[in-house]
């Protein structure tokens, strides 16, 4: 630990807890499992009982919530350190950068995360585990590989759902908001690949800079749409440096949806997600958290041995964990989609498997199970 960590360490261990002060601490407020239990504490009155801090890098993402009683948007490390060492309570989901410390008997700090995963996860240094309370796992077999990856003992896991999965139980209809009526349509489809190039965070896990289609071949596949009728969306990963077919893309049976969209509308991503009928993504963890609908999944692996090579999985054999059609080009996407369409599905079984595999509770209501574990209650 370096010498920044021991005296913050020192101070948090010092400081009195206030016991109604919660800290929101992450990168934005759109970190989905941070933003869906803030949303369903505001929703259900927490925040008439608790103050509620949101510690962020950029504070235009912290509009949203001025105004609203006892809830505190906060811009930046400096600004939020002092909340972070005085609430008794702190959620974070991609780790806490600066503010890492050891944690005090009297102060519990969460790792809700971000997604059970397939693609390998960086391995951070012994000393990880010291700076969490709690990691939420959604399973057993989330728990092995989050133990490999970052050192967690077995007695700081909590195994249950992301706060953002509630969301797949309680649908709002999030097309309407973008003028879109999914009842004018046979299917919608969602695809979401996960990022291939990164620049802000350093990654280049493979040549493609978007898999599956080239401009031309997306336009050739809207006609294919069309005639039957299909809507389908294009998620691109938030991380996933500028793809340029897509910036200028117009189609009448694909639609492009970005993170800004969803900003700009205060809508949350699996909102969105659960307006589906059918989910097509790669390696990315969304998968998992979608077998909870119990809906078709298509794997899109055309670059799957490049991306192995550079990326790389948390267990040696992918393909055994992906209960879906394995799509190498748009021919076998549009088979899939006509196996569907006629009331094909070969994969359910399968499916039940790996969700009973990756999601040991099925049942919802995810947030209150949380805020009850650590003893935040109305």
């Amino acid at each position: 630990m370096n010498i920044k960590r021991k005296i913050i360490s020192i101070v948090n261990k010092i400081l009195p807890k206030k016991p109604n002060k919660i800290v929101f601490y992450g990168r934005s407020k759109f970190e989905s499992n941070h933003h869906a239990l803030i949303q369903y504490m505001i929703n259900n009155g927490y925040n008439e009982k608790y103050e509620i801090y949101l510690v962020v890098s950029d504070k235009n993402d912290l509009q949203y919530y001025n105004g609203i009683k006892n809830i505190y948007p906060i811009e930046g490390v400096v600004g939020g350190a002092w909340q972070t060492l005085t609430a008794k309570y702190v959620f974070h989901c991609y780790g806490m950068g600066k503010m890492c410390n050891i944690i005090p008997k009297n102060q519990i700090v969460f790792d809700i995360w971000h997604g059970t995963a397939l693609k390998s996860l960086g391995k951070y240094h012994d000393e990880y585990h010291r700076y969490s309370t709690y990691v939420l796992a959604a399973s057993d077999f989330a728990k092995s590989y989050f133990k490999n990856c970052f050192g967690y003992d077995d007695d700081q896991f909590y195994i249950g759902g992301y706060p953002r999965c509630d969301l797949f139980f309680n649908s709002i209809d999030a097309l309407k908001e973008f003028g879109i009526d999914k009842n004018q349509y046979q299917k919608t489809i969602i695809y979401m690949p996960t990022f291939r190039k990164a620049a802000q965070y350093g990654y280049n896990d493979s040549d493609r800079e978007f898999p599956l289609f080239t401009k031309e071949s997306l336009i050739a596949f809207n006609e294919y749409l069309v005639k039957n009728n299909i809507l389908f969306i294009i998620k691109p990963h938030p991380a996933q440096d500028s793809i340029e077919m897509l910036n200028s893309l117009k189609l009448s049976n694909i639609k492009i949806i970005k993170n800004k969209n969803l900003l700009d509308k205060n809508i949350m991503l699996y909102s969105l997600v659960s307006d589906a009928d059918i989910l097509i993504t790669d390696y990315s963890s969304i998968y998992f958290d979608f077998l909870l609908t119990q809906k078709p999944i298509a794997f899109v692996i055309d670059d799957m041995g490049e991306y192995g090579n550079h990326r790389g999985f948390v267990v040696d054999n992918p393909l055994d964990y992906m209960p879906g059609e394995k799509i190498q080009n748009v021919e076998d996407l549009k088979s899939f989609i006509d196996g569907i369409m006629t009331g094909h599905d070969n994969w359910k079984e399968e499916r039940k498997r790996i969700n009973d595999l990756v999601n040991a509770d099925q049942e919802g209501d995810y947030c209150k199970k949380i805020l009850d574990f650590v003893g935040i209650v109305k």
